[in-house]
């Protein structure tokens, strides 16, 4: 059976980058520090940032931006899950680890 192959969502991809590099950053950055980074008019990065801080993913400080908490909660789901699922392959190594050998 063939994969199916899907088209990629360019604004989505622009406002992955923002997040990217908001990400990397230590200390809040302006709009325009952003924009520069992403290569994107001023104008078209304070739109994604606005969208971005109503969702919880940017917090404004100021006339600066970083992380918001919406993306730490993200990842402390994704790392609670990934531990459930370590918890439970774990158990299962054990569990044949323990077993009788095949004769």
């Amino acid at each position: 059976m063939k994969e199916r192959t899907y088209k990629r969502i360019e604004s989505i991809r622009k406002g992955n980058e923002i997040l990217k590099y908001l990400g990397q950053m230590k200390e809040p950055a302006s709009g325009p520090e952003i924009a520069a980074a992403v290569g994107l008019p001023t104008g078209t990065v304070m739109c994604y940032l606005a969208t971005h801080e109503d969702a919880g993913f940017v917090q404004r400080i100021g006339d600066r931006y970083q992380v918001g908490l919406g993306l730490v909660l993200i990842k402390s789901r994704l790392k609670s899950n990934l531990e459930g699922q370590r918890m439970l392959i774990d158990a299962n190594l054990k569990e044949l680890d323990s077993g009788s050998s095949p004769e």
